[in-house]
């Protein structure tokens, strides 16, 4: 088992008003809980290069107070566009498990998750061999991503509504996270519980399917100690054209590319 190595906040984190806590927060750049972001941040963009981890923190300790878009981690435009392809992933998974689909075919998993991404979104690296190798990177911080990208589509959808603090183009997974770590922390550990509670029935899915669970294992846990409230992200319904997709669905097809 793995657990991060994020320090826990001073004081406990819970998200009452969520429209007017994104409002202040991103009211301004100030990075509020600087050693919790980069942190955070290091993990998602290298969850298992230890030394460019290492080497992206060592960078961020030494930026100023505020958000620099000027000077950013290597490959962080590509990393986050890989991110959203996870986030895309394991956003339907958890629309798939709290609809309870597929119970007669083995309930929700990545494979299925997968197959619906890669049927609904035809830009560039979202074939189902591309969303494979993504989710195979990222799959141990697939709780970090989805909640940072997650709430970065919600703000953006807010600011659009009533334009607020940061420009458009600053809304972004990364800013996100080092903005609001607390918030993205709150929301991943739903997503962590829900990963962790299905692991456990992956005897009940084809192999290859179980095997794409996420690993209890290899995840990249947040500390107990950490001082956040789960927060719930909403649930979006599965059409019925995306279920006759699943039906269509031989068992156990990942997808894969062939060498």
């Amino acid at each position: 088992m793995r657990v991060t190595e994020i320090s826990p906040f001073p004081r406990t984190i819970e998200i009452g008003n969520l429209e007017n806590f994104i409002r202040t927060r991103l009211s301004q750049t100030v990075v509020v809980w600087p050693v919790q972001a980069i942190a955070l941040v290091g993990y998602m963009c290298w969850p298992n290069d230890p030394a460019a981890r290492g080497e992206a923190i060592t960078m961020l300790k030494n930026w100023p107070d505020e958000v620099d878009r000027a000077s950013v981690p290597r490959r962080l435009h590509r990393i986050q566009h890989e991110w959203l392809r996870v986030a895309d992933i394991f956003n339907v998974y958890w629309d798939l498990v709290a609809g309870q689909h597929q119970a007669r075919r083995g309930g929700a998993s990545i494979g299925k998750a997968i197959t619906l991404v890669a049927a609904n979104t035809k830009s560039k690296g979202t074939s189902e061999a591309s969303l494979w190798h993504f989710w195979e990177t990222y799959k141990d911080v697939a709780h970090f991503v989805t909640a940072a990208t997650v709430i970065c589509a919600h703000a953006r959808n807010t600011r659009r509504d009533e334009p607020f603090g940061l420009s458009e183009n600053q809304f972004s997974p990364f800013q996100m996270t080092m903005l609001m770590p607390d918030f993205v922390l709150c929301v991943a550990l739903e997503f962590q519980r829900l990963g962790l509670s299905s692991a456990s029935d992956a005897s009940t899915e084809p192999m290859s399917d179980a095997e794409a669970k996420l690993d209890p294992e290899t995840l990249w846990r947040i500390p107990l100690d950490i001082n956040v409230v789960p927060f719930a992200p909403p649930t979006r319904k599965i059409r019925a054209e995306d279920i006759a997709v699943l039906n269509a669905r031989r068992a156990g097809n990942r997808g894969r590319a062939r060498l």
